[in-house]
């Protein structure tokens, strides 16, 4: 009797086990729809380690390290997963939407196109190349691969998701409008969905940005200054833009006023331009007249070991009454995983002494998520950063550290605060506060 109960005991035991580990699945899936990405991991890390040669259990658990941000040990367990089996297109797919969300877009577009080459109508796989060239402000390629899936699933949700992201990252919210529409069409339950389309509602082609600027001295040696400002834009057109401008300044017991028009233009998604005329009526210490230039123009569009570069040019010219000076800024922007951007820009001035003289400046931006960025940096010249205006009568030293945040509400509103504290030889130190808001009609 002892014997047969204790084999009857053992026969069950697999059976028991196959129960345990399906119940351990059912519960991480679970925990990993609900939110619980903690018990989800700890759960799927659970089920690794009893089949640490399953690849479905790897998948798992790389997609819910990677929805927590947890990026370095999901990209781990991908690569984990991918060495025993090399061609799973699932891990492959969500290895390269990690790589994605970390910021290494370039190897995210290498691992989407080799997938696409093997398997060309992969939906996926398309969605995914679509978003990343988005990503790294690819408009016309990451357009063209959302319109080839709608043209063969016309009611996919993702491309007309993505397809509406991209007509909003280049402010033509009217188009974004459209394809929001036709998601939520598609699939009225989405919450992702409605808050997109409620984020563009009122969105059109106007924007308004507007700031105002605080700035006093060190000891009080001098009074403080106030500047403020706006400046209205309108889009003719997905590329190009017109912008009517103002700025009150108040400083040494004086008031000036400066008009200012501008248009941009995005000849393409490589190379984009403005131009500004700026006029000051009465002008106290303000620059009679201003023109302002520049260019930015990608020079590469980047690599799986080394993301794009942008080259910059900025030229203004100040007509003061005594005469006219001239700058030229000159830099590079240099891109780099996980969001951030180095800058570094030389400056060459000639002043209304017709003197020459250099100078430099150098910051890092990040821009952690698409609602979000933020900037430091360092000036070591002889033109002070407070405001439009240029100081070109100045021959000493002024080194400045700046830094500032935006965030973005709403794709029609965001907010901006930065600090600058500005030391020139021979001068009291200036430190400045300046806030500014954005918002789209």
């Amino acid at each position: 009797m002892t014997v047969r109960l204790a084999w009857a005991c053992l026969s069950i035991l697999p059976l028991l086990a196959g129960r345990s580990a399906a119940a351990a699945v059912e519960d991480a899936y679970t925990a990993k729809q609900a939110g619980d990405y903690a018990r989800a991991i700890t759960l799927y890390q659970s089920l690794v380690a009893a089949e640490p040669a399953n690849p479905a259990h790897l998948y798992q658990l790389g997609t819910v390290q990677g929805w927590a941000g947890r990026y370095d040990e999901a990209l781990a367990t991908f690569r984990r997963g991918l060495a025993l089996a090399p061609q799973d297109t699932d891990l492959r797919l969500g290895y390269g939407r990690v790589l994605a969300w970390s910021g290494l877009l370039a190897q995210a577009e290498a691992v989407f196109r080799d997938v696409l080459a093997r398997q060309p109508d992969n939906l996926d796989a398309q969605n995914m190349l679509g978003r990343v060239l988005a990503w790294r402000r690819q408009f016309a390629a990451a357009e063209d691969e959302f319109n080839r899936i709608l043209a063969r699933a016309p009611g996919n949700t993702d491309a007309l998701v993505g397809r509406g992201d991209v007509e909003r990252y280049q402010e033509r919210f009217d188009e974004a409008r459209g394809f929001y529409a036709r998601a939520a069409a598609t699939d009225p339950a989405s919450e992702d969905i409605r808050k997109r389309l409620r984020g563009v509602r009122r969105a059109g082609r106007w924007r308004l940005d507007a700031g105002f600027r605080y700035s006093n001295f060190a000891g009080g040696a001098r009074a403080d200054w106030s500047d403020w400002d706006a400046a209205l834009r309108y889009a003719l057109s997905k590329r190009t833009g017109v912008s009517l401008g103002a700025e009150w300044a108040d400083r040494f017991a004086l008031s000036d006023v400066q008009y200012t028009i501008g248009a941009d233009r995005r000849f393409s998604d490589g190379f984009s331009a403005y131009a500004r005329l700026s006029a000051t009526p009465s002008a106290d210490f303000l620059a009679e007249k201003m023109l302002a230039a520049g260019a930015t123009w990608r020079v590469r569009d980047g690599s799986a070991t080394l993301p794009s570069t942008l080259v910059l040019a900025d030229y203004r010219a100040a007509a003061y009454a005594p005469g006219t000076a001239h700058s030229l800024w000159l830099g590079v922007t240099q891109h780099t995983a996980h969001h951030v951007a180095v800058t570094v820009k030389g400056l060459t001035t000639r002043n209304l002494g017709a003197r020459w003289t250099h100078g430099w400046l150098a910051q890092l931006e990040g821009e952690p998520k698409d609602h979000w960025r933020w900037r430091f940096g360092y000036a070591d010249t002889t033109e002070s950063l407070a405001s439009t205006v240029i100081d070109f009568t100045r021959a000493r030293r002024t080194r400045a550290v700046f830094a500032d945040v935006y965030y973005e509400f709403s794709p029609v509103f965001g907010l901006r605060l930065g600090l600058t504290h500005e030391r020139a030889g021979g001068a009291p130190d200036r430190n400045a506060f300046h806030a500014g808001c954005t918002t789209r009609f």
